[in-house]
């Protein structure tokens, strides 16, 4: 499978377009393998652009097993209770399928990157699997492969696919599945896994020779394109968020680092594919403001979620002083002259036959 067209980052300094209103339309991404590439680079109209991101959530059925926690006006998982600071209740829920729709944007539409042949793929694990929506449709994608996804919180639709089952699992506890995978997935988890390479091993020995490991995730700390980011509340909230995950145990620039562990670990041909998720529509190309729009209204359904647990429990910082962090932030996140992105990156390898 080719990579997708590798877009550049750069700002829109071309005033003259006409506005326009675009419609994110759900799984809107299949561009083509020709896309041109385009630099990151900032807009010069500042309403140039408004994008539309439609927001729906998917109804789920919660175990009875497992009751949630409420803190802060927010509930999150009773199984390891307080090992993951996101919450988990229908906001969130509702997020994280957004989340979902901007990661198959920024990669044109797939699901993954590795270069499987259906024919090999009889087996596959999504670890981390939030509301399933990735699980549901790679299972629908690949209906003569059996899927399972785990996570720590049973949030996830009743009604699925016949070759896809869900668990509740701690990924970072013995693995005790009965077969090996042929593909195991895992997105998004930079602020979850504290210790990734402990469990890219666990990968490791769970595929079957041939098998792919693949993660899509955040690559920490957040960046700008420019100085426009000094003295803001999103830089002081990036160094808090680094200092608290710290004390919390989790480092969470390791994905910087994804490659390195898994060629460590015996895995082979090793690829990396970088991207930029803009905060906003500042960016210059139509690529990089439609993923601009989507993680803008993902980081405003989020924010408060993302800070409030690991701000609150690890960092001793009031309630009260955290809704007021989080108006700025999103008052900043909204500015078309802060030019802030998140760096998102694939990586994945092969386990040697």
């Amino acid at each position: 499978m080719a990579s997708p067209p590798r877009e550049v980052l750069a700002v829109d300094t071309d005033s003259s377009s006409t506005e326009n209103v675009i419609t994110v339309p759900e799984g809107f991404g299949n561009a083509g393998e020709g896309e041109k590439r385009e630099n990151l680079a900032v807009g010069g109209k500042e309403d140039e652009d408004e994008i539309e991101v439609p927001i729906s959530a998917t109804a789920s059925v919660s175990s009875s097993l497992y009751e949630s926690v409420e803190e802060n006006g927010r509930t999150y998982h009773k199984y390891k209770e307080g090992r993951y600071f996101l919450p988990n209740d229908e906001q969130e829920q509702s997020r994280l399928d957004l989340q979902h729709h901007l990661c198959k944007l920024t990669l044109h539409g797939r699901l993954h990157l590795a270069p499987m042949k259906e024919k090999d793929l009889q087996t596959a694990l999504d670890f981390g699997t939030g509301t399933g929506i990735w699980a549901i449709e790679f299972a629908e994608k690949y209906p003569n492969c059996q899927v399972i996804g785990s996570d720590l919180s049973p949030i996830q639709p009743e009604f699925v696919p016949a070759n896809l089952s869900f668990e509740v699992d701690d990924i970072e506890d013995t693995w005790v599945y009965p077969h090996p995978f042929n593909y195991i997935h895992g997105r998004l988890m930079a602020f979850a896994l504290h210790n990734p390479k402990a469990v890219f091993t666990k990968a490791f020995a769970a595929l079957s020779p041939g098998g792919y490991l693949e993660m899509q995730d955040l690559v920490p700390p957040i960046q700008c394109i420019d100085d426009t980011i000094k003295g803001t509340m999103i830089e002081t909230c990036a160094a808090l968020m680094h200092e608290g995950s710290t004390k919390a145990g989790l480092d969470v620039t390791t994905p910087q680092r994804y490659k390195d562990m898994m060629e460590d670990i015996g895995f082979v041909d090793v690829k990396v594919v970088p991207f930029e998720w803009p905060i906003g529509t500042w960016a210059k190309s139509k690529y990089h403001k439609r993923i601009g729009a989507w993680f803008l209204k993902d980081m405003e359904l989020g924010v408060e979620g993302i800070i409030m647990g690991l701000f609150t429990r690890v960092l001793g910082i009031k309630r009260e002083k955290v809704i007021e962090m989080v108006v700025q932030l999103k008052a900043e996140m909204r500015d078309p002259k802060i030019h802030c992105y998140q760096p998102f990156s694939v990586v994945y390898g092969r386990k040697p036959e």
